[in-house]
């Protein structure tokens, strides 16, 4: 084969394999939509930070995770609770919202963090994370019940001192606002079962100490730590999303018969193969300056059937005709095939404008060539 056949076979299987990604691309994109895919992968990194190992499941970092998700970490659950993210996302059975903003994040496990009957926020937040004991309400009750028997066996005397009473009844007062204050705090929504584990405690701890008790510097720490696990729960979402691709891409080669091994032999053989496909990578690049963008369902469905159709008299290079035997090789050519489209669109629509520049290219001088023939052979015919 000369360069520019090798060539238009490479360019023919770049555009066959863009179509196919695209195709993919639109199926996966339904699939994560309708479960929600992106907002499950958002809970497995939330608790992924606010789980301990032994309280996260393993289950949620594998592919599965964009079909479900579960948690057993009280805070995570509570997190989740908080009216700040219950309400983000909408009602239904994926009601958890894709994106949490890590102002949103800090300012609700701040939120969570500060709840105890200490009046003073810094002394909750130190309680919560065991760097102060948590507050014995039973002292309250009992100088409270002190206070009473005092005020009462004072009430009860022969002569009783006012300005004693009035002091009593003062104090009386005092103490009962505290206890009801401590014990009537504003909670809308429920706590039940809240707990830090081992591992969560020491790294807010660290959080805690680093802030010197500062709670702006302490809600500015939790977002760089949120943000932080953010970029590796993005990562963990793109490897999952490959597999799952790799999968839809080996159910489309299987269900289509698009064996590599097998289309680069017929396309390498038949030059009209090469000519159509090669002609509408161009049409498709003119079409779609932008790249990497999937159309919707149909309209891939559409294209592809539309390909097929042109191409059935040319043993339909898309894969309509089904083997006669399967092989080894058809397997791993369909492998191959999978392997590809789990590159993605963006890819193969960036290979391939680059491809169509490179034939741009080395065609002129073939066609200046060409030409200079043409114009010797004629001026000999003249001559003679």
């Amino acid at each position: 084969m000369t360069g520019l056949v090798v060539l238009d076979v490479f360019i023919s299987l770049v555009f066959i394999f863009l179509l196919y990604s695209l195709f993919a691309m639109t199926i996966i994109e339904t699939i994560t939509s309708a479960f929600s895919s992106r907002a499950k992968n958002l809970i497995t990194g939330i608790d992924r930070l606010l789980a301990d190992d032994q309280q996260s499941n393993r289950i949620n970092h594998t592919v599965l995770n964009l079909f479900w998700v579960k948690t057993d970490n009280p805070l995570t659950k509570a997190f989740y609770k908080h009216p700040s993210i219950k309400y983000l996302g909408h009602k239904g059975i994926n009601s958890k919202p894709s994106y949490i903003a890590k102002e949103r994040f800090a300012g609700t496990l701040f939120d969570l963090l500060k709840q105890g009957s200490y009046l003073d926020e810094v002394d909750n937040i130190s309680a919560t994370l065991g760097m102060i004991q948590e507050y014995d309400s039973s002292e309250l009750v009992s100088r409270i019940k002190s206070t009473e028997e005092d005020l009462k066996a004072l009430e009860q005397s022969a002569e009783p001192d006012k300005l004693t009473m009035e002091s009593l009844k003062e104090e009386l007062a005092f103490l009962k606002k505290e206890h009801f204050e401590r014990n009537n705090k504003d909670h809308p929504w429920e706590i039940e079962g809240f707990s830090l584990g081992e591992e969560t405690k020491y790294q807010l701890k660290l959080l805690w100490k680093n802030a010197a008790n500062d709670k702006a510097k302490f809600r500015a720490l939790m977002e760089n730590w949120y943000e932080d696990q953010m970029d590796r729960v993005a990562g963990w979402y793109k490897r999952k999303l490959t597999f799952l691709t790799f999968i839809i891409g080996l159910a489309i080669a299987c269900t289509f018969n698009v064996d590599t091994i097998r289309l680069t032999t017929d396309l390498s053989k038949n030059e009209d193969m090469r000519t159509l496909l090669v002609e509408s990578a161009k049409t498709h690049l003119a079409e779609n300056p932008e790249g990497g963008t999937t159309s919707s369902f149909d309209a891939q469905r559409k294209y592809l059937d539309s390909l097929n159709i042109t191409l059935s008299s040319y043993n339909d290079v898309l894969g309509a005709s089904k083997a006669e035997d399967y092989t080894f090789w058809t397997f791993l050519g369909w492998l191959i095939t999978a392997f590809a489209i789990s590159l993605g669109a963006p890819f193969w629509f960036d290979l391939l404008n680059k491809l169509m520049k490179v034939r741009n290219s080395v065609q002129i001088p073939v066609n200046t060539a060409s030409a200079s023939a043409s114009t010797e052979s004629t001026n000999t015919n003249v001559v003679g």
